[in-house]
């Protein structure tokens, strides 16, 4: 496991963030390629992946796909002290939850920004409306555990679950669908994440075919 992983995906997608955080936070390096038409239907401008989704992980002639099968991966990579804490690892189907209704979230951010923003479909469609209310009663719900799971959590670096709260978190900051000002202890949570060196060098952006987004990613960048 010598070649450099490359990372197909975009400086804008919470799910290419998750695994941007978690290989920052393992100082695993790698390069980044950006994929700036999602209009595309060829699997090729996709890393490969038939499903025509991103993130991708490049192994050389080995292709990984989705956020949490790449930072798998990229931790196995890993030889230093830095622990990842993974969905099975977490105590209990109370943090559990927590991980499936971000997942959750994170799949409708994504159904209602591409069909609404992108697609310029119309958001009163019950496909996106029904999507917005179960994102915002999700929220609410996480906003009511969050406090209770995290001081049960183990000793870590950070937890999949974390990180990929937060990047969900942002996002509705950067795309905006569903407001969350007045969930107070998502708030307090994504404001104290986000000091984090791993979250400041992943800022959400938009990528361009000129910009300097492309090349190697050091760790902890």
């Amino acid at each position: 496991m010598t070649a450099t992983p490359c990372l197909i995906g975009r400086s804008s997608s919470h799910f290419t963030r998750v695994v941007r955080v978690i290989a920052a936070e393992l100082g695993v390096p790698y390069a980044f390629r950006p994929v700036f038409d999602l209009a595309s239907c060829d699997p090729a401008d996709y890393g490969g992946n038939p499903a025509m989704k991103l993130p991708v992980l490049h192994l050389g002639a080995e292709a990984v796909f989705g956020a949490e099968n790449i930072c798998r991966t990229l931790a196995e990579r890993h030889s230093g002290t830095g622990r990842i804490l993974w969905t099975e690892q977490l105590p209990g189907p109370a943090a559990r939850n927590v991980q499936e209704m971000v997942w959750h979230a994170m799949a409708a951010q994504v159904q209602m920004v591409f069909g609404t923003q992108a697609a310029h479909l119309p958001a009163d469609n019950l496909y996106f409306a029904k999507a917005a209310r179960g994102l915002a009663q999700v929220l609410a719900w996480l906003d009511a555990r969050l406090d209770d799971v995290l001081v049960a959590l183990p000793p870590r670096t950070t937890s999949l679950m974390e990180v990929s709260l937060f990047c969900l978190l942002e996002h509705l900051d950067f795309r905006p669908s569903v407001g969350w000002e007045d969930h107070r202890r998502l708030q307090a949570f994504a404001a104290g994440f986000a000091q984090r060196p791993s979250a400041r060098a992943t800022a959400y952006r938009l990528d361009r075919p000129d910009g300097p987004e492309s090349g190697l990613q050091a760790p902890g960048a």
